[in-house]
């Protein structure tokens, strides 16, 4: 697994690198640049966490799994039952990102950029690793090994990453069964229409089976709808928890405070 990381890792910075060139060379604006190099920063940070956040996964879902209910012998079956199982927790995780504030502080980094490329897909807090392996436990109950879920893990993150472009257009029926660019511009877009929609990680499914599908169908406005002016990346991982530090203060008793956490941001 580690290898598999090692090489996802080199290959996201050779594209990272194009990418930046190619907006240099169009001349992009200063936002852009400015922007991409943040991202580039903070992927770096979320990489050399990651390596020791894995480790940190592993040891808890192999704790898990020694509990497992039951432990199928592998076969293509459980894997393409992990994979579903994975896809369907990676997209109600997702969900909870943009329905709680608590969720939402460590999210809302990602969405932040009013610029959308591949260096998007680097922007990613880095102190959500430290809680977000905790939704996938309970897979290793029910029998799947800690590797395979961190197989299925480190294919959906690197995927993720491919999907922050606007060099790849609609892709027909694809649209409709993968989160393709044309999706993922969906999802990032502050369009009213937009909001809150296409979750999904590998498979749009569930986006289909809960209503939160919707085609691109008007160019989107990225970002997030709270107007800040975000420039470095410390300001970038932090505003939004300093954010609600400040509301959770202003909260009077410790039920109110854990509402608040759980409410939906604001």
């Amino acid at each position: 697994m580690t290898s598999l990381d090692h090489i996802g890792a080199v290959a996201l910075f050779v594209i990272f690198f194009i990418e930046f060139g190619l907006a240099v060379l169009h001349k992009s604006d200063d936002y852009v640049l400015k922007d991409m190099k943040s991202n580039l920063m903070l992927g770096v940070l979320v990489i050399l966490v990651g390596f020791f956040e894995k480790g940190i996964a592993f040891s808890v879902f192999t704790v898990a799994y020694g509990y497992a209910i039951f432990k199928p012998e592998i076969s293509w079956g459980v894997w393409i039952a992990c994979f579903f199982c994975c896809d369907f927790v990676y997209y109600i995780y997702h969900w909870l990102g943009h329905k709680t504030a608590l969720l939402w502080a460590g999210h809302v980094t990602h969405h932040s950029s009013k610029a959308f490329n591949l260096t998007v897909g680097f922007r990613i807090n880095c102190l959500h690793l430290f809680y977000r392996f905790l939704f996938w436990v309970p897979l290793c109950f029910i029998g799947f090994p800690p590797e395979m879920i961190l197989f299925f893990e480190s294919v959906t993150a690197v995927l993720n990453f491919m999907v922050h472009t606007e060099r790849v257009g609609k892709l027909g029926f694809l649209d409709w069964l993968f989160n393709t660019p044309s999706n993922h511009r969906v999802h990032h877009g502050t369009n009213p229409k937009y909001i809150d929609k296409n979750f999904g990680g590998i498979l749009m499914i569930y986006d289909h089976l809960f209503g939160t599908y919707i085609k691109e169908t008007e160019t989107p406005i990225y970002g997030i709808t709270d107007k800040v002016s975000l420039n470095s990346p410390v300001q970038i991982l932090l505003h939004q928890y300093r954010n609600l530090f400040k509301r959770l203060l202003d909260r009077k008793g410790i039920v109110s405070k854990i509402q608040y956490l759980f409410s939906l941001p604001s």
